[in-house]
């Protein structure tokens, strides 16, 4: 096991470094209507020359971060929320002058990932975030989720807008400390309290009650506590913004019983796929046999298979008979998780293409919904007239995914882990499922408000709906909800009352955030400091005593999720004793346990081809991409053939890294014209060489015009940066900047943008 003397989880690559996830710990509050979760991070630098360590980690569907701090060289220093392009550029520019710099980016939905450029030699670093989400209760019951780590996820992750630095990877071999703490206060204290995840202890305090890990836990399966209540009534609370209010309606929709329910054409389909395997797949079993005993006569349904391919049970939608139901049940002993990879795209679209009953059709996905690509999947999915139930299982679940298939398309999520209560989970799905279209929801305030954020496009009877509002004055009384099922009215009420949550303002932006535009998001995220897709945090740590050379890059590897391709059994072994999972993707099995170093080595057209290091800096690439362009760049030294922009960026990517042992750029315009530079541009530049003006010169201003153009998302991370640093070091000079810029101002990914040649300078 990859452990040192005080228990640090560490990462070992080929060439024996070491770097290290120290231990993470989380201070969780649970209180009104809010959690607000603190967490630290601490890292460590065993190595003898300065690193970048780049960790990704989930977060909540819905947490909003609001505060982020670091201690590094000796200082504590506070974040603050900047334009992303601008947090980006002024990171790389402390990297490249040899100070330390940390930056938190928001790298998808529910996924952030965290940079610390120039952590020296033997030196350590905490990472100090705070975010907070608003509770929502479903019937009786709240569900509190912490995410700890991210499971393998099938396909292309850098087609789903990943750089590849962020995506997280698996390993076998590390292990990382997990520490928690949950206060749960006021009304919420009163609530039936357990974890089905991990074993806590609890402590009546003054103020509520306190709960603990009870015993060594580690960060390879979510944290979820349950609060269970039946007295829990809707609020609305109310606080200043300035001069200004903003009030939070959170209302509970009763349920309903209804006698009128419509017969179901049900399509259950479950995930079989290598990732399902262990644990998941014997949920899914268990989860589907619920299902189909809850069928009634009138209702059709199908059962679908799928992983690499997919298999219908019957070619169409059957009479839920028993005749039928017994066959499902045949077919359903031998459930394994043993079908290969995650390609869900085509089994949903098979799925939707089954016929045989004229009632409204829906889909239950049960999934651990572990795929790299899921926008444009739900896109898809929302063009299908099928409402889609999504059933999330394991330990290590793709919430955000699950959630946005399942409201584009009029449905409803239900996650569960490891010992928690399947039956109950499907029976309220199928509640849902059966349930009447609820009308219209109208929300009245005792004034009209300046803005009110949107409401849900889909909800359920005992669903929570929370709506935030914003007013030039306190306003008084109460807020109500109306809306009806079946022709039965419905009516929520709940009392304003004053509340001194300085946070619910900056959750308020966050909500409105959604719904903005481009401009107006920016704009709301930099008043409230808050972490969106246009902004980031960032820190930069000056120092007395600058690096002198690029860090090496270090990716903190994931635990692997418990029970992932393993038996429930094995899911509470440790990860030494885990075996290599059974039907896992290909991508998976060659990547998860291998270190980066050697994994990027196998992906090259041979082992010989190959350098025994990676250069200094180096950005590892997909094994496919590292092929791919090793094979494009030897071609076009033979051949010195010209190509489109982003194909001179791929190569310069392979000769910079694949055939040096030190990142060593092109300079002069032949080494460029060997990499594939357009002859015309090539021959502009070249009567500038003639001219006297210093080769070297030219080429890194090209460079690094080019690497901050309109193009500039092509290049990796280093490559960007051992340009930045070059052009620094030999600071080409203001005209061979101008020039270079005009020269690559209408440069796109196919089109280097030059006309006739003698016409640019």
């Amino acid at each position: 096991m990859a452990t040192n003397e005080e228990n640090l989880s560490i990462l070992k690559d080929h060439q024996g470094r070491e770097v290290a996830l120290k231990e993470v710990k989380v201070n969780a509050r649970l209180h009104e209507l809010t959690a607000e979760v603190d967490v630290e991070q601490s890292y460590i630098n065993p190595q003898n020359t300065n690193i970048e360590t780049v960790y990704t980690f989930p977060l909540p569907i819905g947490a909003v971060l609001l505060g982020f701090e670091v201690e590094i060289g000796g200082k504590k220093l506070l974040g603050h929320v900047i334009e992303r392009k601008k947090a980006e550029r002024d990171y790389e520019e402390a990297i490249t002058d040899g100070n330390s710099a940390v930056m938190l980016e928001e790298t998808g939905p529910g996924l952030y990932t965290v940079s610390i450029g120039n952590l020296m030699a033997k030196e350590s670093a905490v990472i100090r975030y705070r975010y907070a989400l608003m509770l929502s209760w479903q019937g009786s019951q709240l569900r509190f989720l912490l995410p700890t780590t991210i499971a393998p996820r099938y396909g292309d992750a850098e087609a789903a807008g990943i750089q590849h630095h962020k995506i997280p990877k698996s390993s076998l071999d590390v292990e990382y400390p997990f520490n928690l703490s949950v206060l749960v206060e006021g009304s919420l204290a009163s609530a039936a309290i357990a974890s089905p995840t991990h074993a806590i202890a609890f402590e009546r305090i003054p103020n509520g009650i306190a709960a603990k890990l009870s015993g060594r836990a580690l960060m390879d399966r979510d944290f979820v506590l349950t609060l269970e209540s039946e007295t829990a009534q809707s609020a609305c609370i109310q606080t200043r913004d300035g001069e200004e209010h903003v009030a939070v309606a959170s209302l509970r929709i009763p349920p309903v019983k209804t006698t009128n329910e419509k017969p179901l054409a049900l399509k259950v389909l479950i995930d079989c796929s290598g990732s399902m395997g262990g644990t998941s797949i014997n949920q899914a079993r268990k989860a589907t046999l619920e299902i189909l005993n809850a069928l009634r006569p009138e209702d059709s349904f199908n059962v679908t298979l799928f992983g690499s391919e997919c298999k219908h049970i019957f070619p169409h939608l059957m009479p839920a008979s028993g005749k039928y139901i017994t066959e499902a049940w045949n077919h359903l002993e031998n459930l394994d998780a043993d079908m290969g990879g995650t390609e869900m795209e085509k089994a949903l679209v098979s799925t939707f293409a089954l016929h045989g009953s004229e009632n409204p059709p829906c889909v239950l996905l049960i999934t651990d919904g572990e795929i790299a690509e899921h926008e444009k999947l739900v896109r898809r999915a929302a063009k299908s007239a099928h409402r889609i139930f999504t059933v999330g299982v394991g330990t290590a679940v793709v919430d955000a995914f699950l959630q946005s298939l399942a409201q584009t398309t009029g449905g409803a999520c239900e996650l569960v882990s490891p010992q928690e209560g399947m039956a109950e989970k499907i029976l309220s799905q199928f509640h849902r499922l059966r349930q009447p279209k609820l009308e219209k929801i109208e929300i009245n305030w005792p004034i009209t408000p300046e803005w009110a954020t949107p409401l849900p496009a889909t909800f359920f009877a005992g669903d929570t709906v929370h709506v935030f509002a914003g007013f030039k004055h306190a306003i008084n009384g109460e807020v109500s909800l109306h809306t009806t099922v079946a022709g039965q009215p419905i009516n929520v009420t709940a009392p304003v009352t004053l509340s001194a949550e300085q946070e619910m303002p900056r959750l308020a932006a966050a909500k409105r955030i959604a719904g903005a535009t481009e401009q107006q998001a920016l704009a709301l995220s930099l008043k409230y400091q808050l972490l969106s897709k246009w902004t980031n945090y960032l820190v930069i740590a000056e120092r007395d005593a600058q690096a002198g050379e690029l860090p090496e890059l270090h990716q903190i590897p994931q635990m692997l999720a418990a029970g992932w391709g393993a038996s429930a059994a094995d899911c509470l072994a440790p990860a030494s004793h885990r075996i290599s999972p059974k039907g896992a993707p290909a991508s998976f099995v060659e990547m998860a346990d291998i270190p980066a170093y050697i994994s990027r080595k196998r992906g090259a057209a041979s082992f010989d081809d190959m350098d025994d290091d990676i250069p200094l800096g180096g950005d590892p690439m997909p094994p496919a991409s590292v092929a791919s362009r090793s094979v494009s760049y030897s071609r076009a030294q033979k051949r010195g053939s010209p190509t489109r922009p982003r194909q001179f960026i791929e190569r310069m990517e392979a000769s910079v890294y694949l055939y040096t042992r030190e990142p060593k750029l092109p300079e002069t315009v032949d080494d460029l014209i060997e990499i594939g530079l357009d002859s015309d541009l090539a021959n502009e530049i070249k009567k500038l060489v003639a001219g006297g003006f210093q080769e070297l010169g030219l080429v890194v201003a090209f460079l690094y015009a080019l690497s901050e153009s309109s193009i500039s998302h092509f290049f990796g991370r280093n490559l960007k940066r051992i340009i930045l640093k070059r052009w620094k070091d030999i600071e080409p000079g203001e005209f061979f900047n101008q020039v270079m810029s005009v020269v690559v101002k209408d440069v796109t990914a196919d089109d280097w943008g030059v006309e006739v040649s003698g016409q640019l300078f």
